[in-house]
């Protein structure tokens, strides 16, 4: 597998879609354009298998590296097992990496990698005033 650094296709964009939960595709676009990166993965074959974007959050105690969205398949190969440690090594100078995620079964996956639940975010909707 090989990854590099991307702009935008079709492909990657179905991707980082099958990520998505709350947030939309525009909203990671514009991330993007503020200075997340996106990378895509590639199997032996050139393929795209996986897209993701990474930030980093510098804080005024820590710097955090954030795994913004990732989606992608790859049948027969737990991507996210084989591709985390990469990921983990793209971040340089962090005190912790954090990765928002609604999925259950991501959540086990990444317990069994060392992550923890460090934070848990509550959402309502209101209507807007004004």
């Amino acid at each position: 597998m090989k990854i590099i650094a991307a702009a935008w296709t079709d492909k990657n964009r179905a991707l980082i879609q099958l990520a998505l939960a709350t947030a939309t595709l525009a909203d990671i676009e514009r991330q993007v354009e503020n200075g997340a990166q996106l990378f895509e993965v590639h199997d032996d074959n050139g393929e795209v298998v996986l897209a993701f974007v990474l930030r980093v959050d510098r804080l005024a105690c820590r710097t955090v590296g954030v795994v913004v969205a990732a989606g992608g398949s790859l049948p027969g190969v737990d991507l996210t097992a084989v591709v985390m440690p990469y990921i983990e090594s793209m971040f340089y100078g962090v005190d912790a990496i954090a990765i928002h995620t609604e999925r259950p079964g991501l959540i086990r996956k990444l317990a069994a990698q060392g992550y923890r639940t460090s934070e848990i975010i509550l959402e309502k909707q209101v209507q807007k005033h004004g």
